[in-house]
C-alpha cells in the first residue's frame, strides 16, 4: 500500500511540475525572452511549486485552489 501511495504522489509531482514547466515556457514566450534550457526550467518549475506549497499552508487552502486563484487574477489582468 505504501507503494502504491507513494507512486500516486510521485505521479501527481511530475504532473504539477509539468504543468508549471508549461506556464513558465508561456510566460517566457509571451514576454519575447529567450526560452531557458530545460534543466533550467525543471528549477524554476520546482521553486514556483514550493512557493505555491507555502501560499497554500499559510492561506489554510489546498494547493490546487490557490493555483486556480493566481491563474485567474494573472488572466484577468490587462497589461499595462
Amino acid at each position: 500500500m505504501k507503494k502504491l501511495v507513494h507512486s500516486v504522489f510521485n505521479h501527481l509531482r511530475q504532473s504539477e511540475l509539468r504543468l508549471a514547466k508549461s506556464i513558465l515556457r508561456w510566460k517566457v514566450q509571451k514576454e519575447d525572452l529567450p526560452l531557458p534550457d530545460n534543466a533550467e526550467l525543471d528549477i524554476a518549475a520546482s521553486h514556483l511549486l514550493d512557493e505555491a506549497r507555502e501560499i497554500a499552508k499559510k492561506r489554510g487552502k489546498k494547493l490546487l485552489d490557490v493555483l486556480r486563484e493566481e491563474a485567474k487574477e494573472f488572466f484577468s489582468s490587462k497589461p499595462p
